[in-house]
């Protein structure tokens, strides 16, 4: 009898649903896809085949500047609603989203939802990230990128070489010695220390076989591992610029106390998420984007010679960050393959705007760097990779209104400061040393902007031929 009862209700459930959002709901006279209207399911069709961003930018395209993806959601292309969203208090983190971003149980940065909570957070961590202690690290930076190129040298001489593990290999050695005043060498090694980094706990296989039971052990196990290692640092008195504070006694102002081992294991697992990945996928972007036009590799190599003539040496940050056809370059390419590609959905707490548009209280809303960064009026010609762009006065206000590679705001990217030096010096140092070509291999496919909410190449390779440059 139940089972009838239940069977007999639930399409009317769905119908009575699907009537409410079509034509009852508050957000039923923006235009979108008529399943985003009704559903969740056209996200996580998106989700599930890394497709998200390309379907909401295509719904831009189709339907207008405000699109309705969700039943109670709206994503906005205008630039101006980046500010409008991101840069006010009448906007929260939406619950759902960020309850996802949970690394295990403990809140982190980037998880916390309270903003009280966040400014004490942030302001407890934000000195260890200041350019200033970036550039004290700095030497440890060049001596990375040394070690790398001296082995994609020595490594290239027997075809084309696989730079993507490297770059990660790289990224994750950075702000690993960073924060714990440790090498994990995989730089020097050649190959990734992820079995001792995030060992395995083979005895609970038995109770959740499969892909989805090894993913939480394999978290799990590194919560285990980043908890002794704060232990670990705690006894040795560890002082990085990331928890010299923290570690001894400082307390985080909204809970009235010291961080415990286990959350600060989470932001330090966190950092080395977000620290890592990011930096090498952009790199491997701008590598991608620059390796197929000569004239600007060209163009880029004259600058960097005339500013370094040793190739041997890794060039300087303060140096770098003065050169502008090499931030033209490296701005060209956060904006085509923006890396931070996805929907930052934030919760309207009070009747508000956004972009001239009416949003009501408890209304979904976000916009996305893969839709922004290809405005028209800002970026003409937007499908196309050209630095240029950057040094053009005319559209320079609109422009730096529409790029918002890090975010804006409170929230925007604590380690903006170690991402930018890393990934500078890195591409100064690749295009004085080497040519390169792509492997024919290598094609579009291989390249698409996988979207997990941050982006990767779909093939998660880059196989480059490298040559010494001359003199």
């Amino acid at each position: 009898m139940l089972a009838t009862t239940v069977i007999l209700y639930l399409p009317c459930y769905f119908l009575a649903v699907v009537f409410y959002n079509l034509f009852l709901h508050p957000l039923r006279s923006f235009p979108g896809p008529p399943l985003a209207k009704i559903s969740q399911l056209w996200s996580w069709i998106g989700n599930r085949n890394g497709r998200k961003s390309e379907r909401i930018h295509q719904a831009h395209l189709e339907y207008g500047p405000v699109v309705r993806v969700a039943p109670n959601e709206l994503s906005f292309a205008d630039p101006t609603a980046v500010r409008d969203i991101y840069n006010s208090d009448a906007f929260v983190k939406e619950d759902s989203f960020y309850r996802a971003k949970l690394i295990f149980h403990e809140n982190h940065l980037f998880s916390t939802r309270d903003a009280q909570a966040h400014r004490q957070r942030r302001k407890l961590f934000a000195r260890g990230f200041s350019q200033a202690l970036m550039l004290d690290f700095e030497p440890s930076i060049s001596v990375k990128i040394d070690t790398l190129l001296k082995q994609w040298k020595a490594r290239s001489v027997s075809g084309p070489l696989d730079v993507y593990p490297w770059v990660h290999w790289l990224g994750f050695d950075v702000v690993y010695h960073l924060m714990f005043d440790e090498d994990p060498g995989q730089v020097t090694s050649g190959h990734s220390h992820e079995k001792q980094l995030i060992p395995r706990v083979e005895k609970w296989w038995i109770y959740v076989p499969g892909y989805v039971g090894d993913y939480f052990r394999k978290v799990q196990a590194w919560k285990k591992y980043s908890v002794n290692l704060i232990q670990k640092c705690r006894e040795r008195c560890t002082k990085t610029p990331f928890l010299r504070t923290v570690l001894y006694g400082e307390n985080d102002n909204f809970l009235g106390r010291p961080l415990t081992n286990s959350e600060l294991a989470e932001e330090c697992m966190a950092g080395m998420f977000a620290g890592s990945g990011t930096t090498a996928n952009s790199f491997i972007y701008l590598l991608w984007a620059c390796l197929q036009r000569p004239a600007v590799v060209t163009k880029l190599k004259a600058e960097l010679r005339e500013a370094f003539p040793d190739p041997a040496i890794v060039p300087d940050y303060r140096t770098c960050a003065n050169l502008p056809y090499l931030q033209a370059v490296i701005s060209e390419s956060l904006r085509r393959y923006p890396v931070a590609i996805g929907t930052l959905p934030r919760t309207a707490v009070k009747d508000t705007f956004v972009a001239g548009v009416p949003v009501r209280k408890g209304t979904t809303v976000g916009t996305q760097n893969y839709t922004i960064h290809l405005n028209e009026q800002a970026f003409p010609n937007p499908e196309e990779f050209r630095p240029e762009r950057w040094l053009e006065k005319e559209t320079e206000a609109v422009r730096k209104e529409a790029w918002t590679p890090s975010s804006v705001g409170p929230r925007k990217c604590i380690g903006i400061n170690l991402a930018q030096m890393e990934l500078i010096k890195l591409v100064a140092t690749f295009f004085r040393r080497f040519e390169g070509t792509i492997d024919d291999s290598i094609g579009e496919e291989d390249m698409r902007l996988y979207d997990t909410f941050t982006a990767a190449p779909a093939g998660k390779k880059l196989l480059v031929h490298l040559r010494e440059s001359p003199a």
